[in-house]
């Protein structure tokens, strides 16, 4: 039985699809780039704009806007992503070793990716519950 959720609900969920999608096709695309600059010039001055998300900006009273699956979603794949942020911040490997553990960092962040994704289109009934078991199903 699909439940109705509100416009405000939809536009919420909507946007953080969105912000979601756009930060980690820069994180995983952008990848190569940010990379080279970060071995060749041992710059973290572009990080800032890989990592930029609206969900950092995004309040408690927003929030109740989404289901418990989705808020767990956001927290796995936004945590994911901060400990992306901070790691390539602070850390002191080198750059090969960087490389290895960020390619290694994607390819969890794109799991957490897919399956904030998975929640999200449930709760706005895009597929239904029933579909999603099918597919973890098989």
């Amino acid at each position: 039985m699909k439940i109705k959720i509100s416009e405000d609900t939809q536009r919420m969920l909507m946007l953080l699809k969105l912000d979601a999608r756009r930060l980690f096709e820069r994180i995983k695309y952008r990848a190569p780039e940010y990379m080279y600059d970060f071995s060749l010039k041992r710059s973290r001055d572009h990080f800032p704009e890989i990592f930029k998300n609206r969900y950092d900006t995004v309040t408690m009273k927003e929030l109740l806007f989404c289901g418990q699956e989705v808020i767990a979603g956001l927290d796995q794949f936004y945590s994911k992503v901060d400990e992306m942020r901070w790691y390539l911040n602070h850390t002191q490997d080198m750059p090969n070793r960087v490389e290895d553990k960020i390619h290694s960092h994607i390819r969890e962040l794109e799991r957490f990716y897919e399956t904030l994704n998975l929640y999200i289109d449930v709760e706005m009934g895009l597929i239904s519950e029933q579909e999603n078991v099918n597919e973890t199903d098989n």
